[in-house]
């Protein structure tokens, strides 16, 4: 080795590196330390060597370049630790001058390289299982979707429909690409008020199928971007034609029960004036013949008998204007539940002398409408029983509304019955029970023969029921 390449050695030997001189023309002129583990031997062009072949244009920029550097960083020999070998022009000595020396950042920046294609391996890996996962939650949506006998149609922010199920294809023929509103133009459609700022959308709206059946269907319209899905509305239809069908029937039933009570009512008022007014005409015309006879055989007591005509008169005028009043102030669906229980109580009591004691809730005076109306009907049907048949001295009425239910009860000290009695051509209390089923409620009669009579009626109360 030449004596200025030891000189120029001896620093970079206390570092374990190695220096090597190539000549101009990239033929090895000096090795020294581990160079020639990786350099050719000298006399041999460096380019022979695998870790610089094919650099030559390397070799001629650093020539052109005096100052700049060829590193060769991370080159690992066979058994060997990773080396860094840096190559310089030197204009002075007219030759190039190879530094070789361990590379102790390989190994981390290989480690990092690891790690780095490791932690994208990884990444890859969960992206992909990411979007299988997605893919086999779509197939899952879809096939429950398809499956659905619900109308399932997905719209864009500008309703144009963009996904239609099987049922909705066949419920609303070929929609996908139109816009809702005027595909599904119907009786009580609202598609053009739904926004992704309102809130959820529901209607019923009026169809014609393909086939040209007409259905009714519930829409529920709601839009699946806020909380960070899909910027797009999703629409779930549901057919409620039957249930349409059912409803009309139960009001058209609803409407002959009414109508059967109204009838009802009107045999029981002619009923009442038939037995006030005609008994009292019968009962003059008979007192009539009979003055008629007195007037020739006993003619000083035909002023007694036309007095007692005149009382009969009188009677039959009186119980006509009670039949009628009856009537006139039946109107617990208008005026309150409350005022016509108590109203019922007090005419009982001046009809009869009957002592009648009523406590109402304050509540009832605001429940009105048809289940009002045939709960005071019940409880005059009752009331009537005391009167007629009862003999009581005392009664009481106890009318509650609580947890959505009116519940009325009134008993007597009368003769009371029989409840398990058959009594044939008496329909008042069989009548009662029919009108509490129809409004879906109860009727209960509790007696025994010598203790009175306690009828308890019981009502569901529903929200229309209360006037506003």
């Amino acid at each position: 080795m030449g004596e200025s390449l030891r000189a120029l050695q001896a620093p970079f030997a206390q570092l374990g590196a190695s220096l090597s001189r190539i000549g101009a023309d990239g033929v090895v002129l000096e090795r020294a330390g581990r160079a020639p583990d990786w350099l050719p031997p000298v006399g041999h062009s460096c380019f022979e060597a695998p870790t610089l072949a094919g650099m030559e244009a390397d070799f001629a920029h650093l020539r052109a370049h005096p100052g700049e550097a060829l590193a060769l960083p991370g080159v690992r020999l066979a058994g060997e630790q990773r080396l860094l070998i840096a190559i310089v022009w030197s204009v002075a000595e007219n030759c190039f001058f190879a530094l070789t020396m361990p590379d102790h950042g390989a190994a981390q920046l290989e480690s990092l390289l690891v790690g780095e294609r490791r932690a994208q391996q990884l990444a890859e890996e969960q992206a992909a299982a990411a979007q299988k996962r997605a893919r086999v939650s779509e197939a899952y949506y879809r096939d429950i979707v398809e499956r659905d006998v619900d109308l399932v149609l997905r719209l864009n922010g500008d309703g144009v429909v963009v996904f239609a199920n099987r049922r909705g294809l066949d419920q609303c023929g070929p929609i996908v690409g139109a816009r809702a509103g005027a595909q599904l133009a119907g009786e009580g459609g609202a598609w053009g008020s739904i926004r992704a700022d309102g809130p959820e959308a529901s209607f019923e709206q009026r169809l014609r199928t393909p086939r040209g059946d007409v259905i009714w269907v519930w829409w529920r319209v709601t839009w699946l971007g806020a909380g960070g899905g899909p910027q797009e509305f999703q629409a779930v239809g549901r057919d409620v034609t039957l249930l349409r069908n059912l409803r009309a029937d139960v009001e058209r039933a609803n409407a002959e029960a009414r109508h059967a009570l109204v009838m009802r009512e009107r045999l029981k008022i002619a009923h009442d004036l038939h037995d006030s007014i005609v008994h009292s005409l019968v009962a003059v015309s008979a007192q009539l013949r009979l003055v008629r006879k007195m007037q020739e055989r006993a003619p000083d007591m035909v002023e007694p008998e036309l007095a007692r005509a005149e009382d009969a008169v009188r009677d039959g005028l009186a119980r006509t204007r009670e039949a009628v009043g009856q009537v006139r102030f039946e109107r617990a669906g208008l005026d309150g539940l409350g005022p016509a229980l108590t109203r019922a109580c007090r005419r009982l009591q001046e009809r009869t002398g009957i002592a009648v004691e009523a406590d109402v809730d304050p509540l009832l005076n605001g429940v009105f409408g048809e289940r009002a109306e045939v709960v005071y009907r019940i409880i005059e049907e009752a009331l009537r029983n005391i009167e007629a048949h009862s003999g009581a001295a005392r009664a009481q009425l106890v009318a509650r509304s609580s947890g959505g239910e009116i519940e009325v009860v009134l008993t007597d000290n009368g003769r009371g019955f029989d409840t398990q009695a058959k009594h044939p051509g008496h329909y008042g209390l069989i009548g009662m029970d029919e009108q509490a089923r129809m409004i879906g409620g109860s009727v209960v009669i509790q007696s025994t023969p010598g203790q009175g009579v306690r009828t308890i009626v019981r009502a569901p109360q529903a929200q229309q029921e209360k006037k506003s």
